[in-house]
């Protein structure tokens, strides 16, 4: 894994022609353990470094925060200061805190406060619950990283957390994991399980309010994920400098014969635009520009 001074990122990205680059700390980095008051200071630090790199750089990155979700309050308050002080768009987040999933209501605040100000909640997987048994093969990032991501997303969906946060705006890494192409059988248990039927709505219907990236790795994957979410759902990935992302996201994405022309400039560019409210860099208008989500 490739470590860059911003510089030399950005001349990384010139090569991939890659323009914005949504940055975040790396998951390995979520802290969850810290206690109260140390959490806090690497949240607030963390986040003031990730501010430096893009006032250094402002027609080139935007960052997600980091928040120190063991602490509730903490959390809340250093979102308010990355989306009103710091200019942040959104936060990136793990797929579980502790073993807390989403529709916890020590994690409501978060989610509620995230809504209010209008701000994304980017999902990642981080510390997989399933390492402990998905031991060869590397397994744990195969199969543990999308069965998380899944998780968080069932999680909000089953434990009603869109139905009372209509307008929460949430982006999934790894195409959702195993969430968008297993939403059938979610749809089934639905029907079915009463233990699943406690929502206002199909669970087919919460993730066509989602966004989703398109590290799929496979373009028939990528394929079902627009035609089940909508192609203005779907966000460039790159989870780079990471070996299991996509080290070519725009070639990839326009070496796609199934994708459509307009499709693929939303995917490129337009969705993040929209997304991540990137209105001010002028990028992805349609004329080949690229936003990367990391």
């Amino acid at each position: 894994m490739p470590l860059e001074t911003p510089d030399e990122r950005i001349r990384s990205m010139d090569e991939r022609r890659v323009d914005v680059h949504i940055l975040s700390i790396s998951p390995t980095m979520y802290w969850y353990g810290l206690d109260g008051e140390n959490g806090r200071n690497f949240a607030r630090q963390t986040n003031d470094d990730l501010a430096g790199i893009v006032s250094a750089h402002p027609d080139r990155y935007v960052g997600l925060g980091y928040l120190s979700l063991q602490d509730t309050a903490g959390s809340v308050a250093e979102l308010e200061r990355c989306v009103r002080d710091l200019g942040m768009p959104g936060v990136m987040v793990g797929t579980h805190v502790n073993g807390r999933d989403w529709d916890s209501e020590e994690l409501f605040p978060v989610l509620q406060a995230a809504e209010q100000l209008g701000a994304v909640v980017y999902f990642h997987p981080a510390r997989g619950r399933a390492d402990g048994w998905l031991t060869k093969y590397h397994l744990s990032n195969l199969i543990g990283n999308p069965l998380e991501t899944a998780s968080a997303l069932a999680s909000l969906i089953f434990g009603g957390v869109f139905d009372r946060l209509p307008n929460l705006k949430t982006c999934f890494a790894h195409a959702g994991g195993y969430g968008v192409v297993g939403i059938g059988r979610m749809d089934h248990g639905h029907e079915v399980r009463p233990e699943a039927a406690g929502i206002a709505r199909l669970p087919s219907d919460y993730v066509k309010a989602c966004w989703f990236d398109t590290i799929t790795h496979s373009e028939r994957t990528l394929r079902y994920i627009v035609d089940t979410v909508g192609p203005d759902r779907v966000v460039l990935g790159s989870d780079y400098p990471a070996d299991m992302g996509e080290t070519r996201p725009v070639h990839w994405i326009e070496s796609c014969d199934s994708l459509g022309a307009e499709e693929k400039a939303a995917i490129l560019g337009r969705n993040a635009v929209r997304l991540f409210g990137l209105e001010r860099l002028g990028a992805a208008s349609g004329n080949g520009t690229a936003s990367a989500v990391v």
